[in-house]
């Protein structure tokens, strides 16, 4: 966990969590961890997190940033530091209304449904979708005006930058099969060498512009990739998604219930300043406590029969929303939420509207940094 991740530990905690229960005490290497499954036992930790949530780094990331006396941006940040880069942003990300959403978002999805018209036979689907979600945030950072503008002439750079980014992920997944620390201590060349490439390929002046960019990379894109996976396995939804308004809850209910089932963070963590008790356990502060959202997706008890793709279990209303945190809650919940929401509900109705969507193969969740398919999901876009 501390490494960053292994391909199959959410399976690994859900059948603990099947064994134990929705609370459990296990080492992670040498380090005392706790998993909670609970989400009012997950809340209640939100509650406690104080002014500076603490939360865990991949200790790839960690080391390099050592190595090369690296500031890095809001995710890395901690204590007053943190709060005041949060202040800043907040407004700008969370806040408003969706107009500047809508044309930051626009131009980006426009081009996506365009390279897919013109490919719409086993187009390079994960390619297209990194493309897409690096563009959307480069919209956001220098306008949509400006990113319109500038296209053309930043295309390749783009795609660069997505290029290294998914080198990042892939490369931070590798490092996890040994200690990173060790491996800098060792100076073990190869992996460290191509995580430090990767890491400065993208490594720019303004710290937490490279950061937000790393955020939207392979979360953005992943989700989206899950979203068009489980909406091609189920026509009827597709169907029912042509027949509503682009603003009813059925679409926005299709989200939420891709992001309950395959959360691109399965694990969140926290380590709080101060003693807690859950479930009357007392938990000293100083902890790592391990949220497990994968599985608080997958309980029985919240969401009936929940291996099933049923947007409409959440037009039931607020008990479910409190039972799935897949941004978790909090100060330090994730920044970019709002645009995420809005970039995969705008896009999935602009896809499902133009295109009855096939996947051709079958794929499972695996772990790599964030949870992604287990082999690239080939889609076949049938024109309307």
């Amino acid at each position: 966990m501390m490494a960053g991740s292994s391909p199959k530990l959410h399976r690994y905690i859900d059948a603990r969590h099947r064994q134990l229960g929705s609370i459990f005490k296990e080492n992670i290497g040498p380090v005392a961890c706790v998993f909670i499954a609970d989400p009012a036992d997950m809340r209640l930790v939100f509650a406690k997190e104080g002014k500076y949530p603490q939360h865990l780094l991949p200790e790839a990331w960690t080391v390099y940033n050592q190595l090369h006396n690296a500031s890095r941006g809001l995710f890395f940040m901690d204590g007053v530091e943190w709060l005041h880069f949060r202040r800043i942003l907040n407004p700008a990300l969370l806040k408003g209304d969706q107009q500047w959403l809508q044309q930051c978002c626009e131009p980006p999805i426009a081009r996506l449904v365009a390279q897919i018209c013109a490919s719409p036979d086993k187009p390079p689907i994960r390619q297209l979708l990194y493309h897409w979600s690096l563009e959307v945030i480069v919209s956001v950072l220098i306008g949509p005006d400006q990113y319109c503008q500038s296209r053309r002439r930043l295309e390749d750079q783009i795609g660069l930058l997505a290029s290294s980014v998914h080198s990042v992920f892939e490369t931070s997944a590798k490092m996890a099969l040994i200690s990173s620390s060790l491996a800098a201590k060792w100076r073990l060349p190869r992996l460290l060498k191509e995580f430090t490439d990767c890491a400065n390929e993208i490594c720019v002046d303004m710290k937490i512009v490279t950061d937000l960019i790393l955020a939207a990379g392979d979360t953005t894109a992943f989700s989206m990739e899950w979203l068009l996976y489980l909406v091609a396995k189920h026509p009827e939804v597709q169907s029912r998604l042509r027949t509503e308004p682009t603003e009813s809850p059925y679409l926005k209910n299709t989200v939420k219930e891709a992001l309950r089932l395959y959360p691109v963070a399965p694990f969140l963590t926290r380590i709080l300043s101060e003693d807690i008790q859950i479930k009357g356990f007392d938990i000293p502060a100083g902890t790592v406590l391990i949220l497990s959202i994968f599985t608080s997706g997958r309980d029985s008890e919240s969401f009936p029969e929940p291996q099933r793709f049923d947007p409409e279990r959440w037009a039931e209303g607020r008990a479910l929303r409190a039972a799935s945190l897949p941004f978790a809650m909090g100060s330090r919940s994730c920044i970019g939420r709002k645009l995420a929401e809005y970039q995969l509900q705008t896009t999935l109705a602009q896809l499902v509207s133009r295109f009855q969507v096939e996947a051709l193969n079958e794929v499972q969740m695996v772990l790599k940094m964030v949870a992604v398919p287990s082999a690239e999901v080939k889609f076949r876009f049938m024109a309307i």
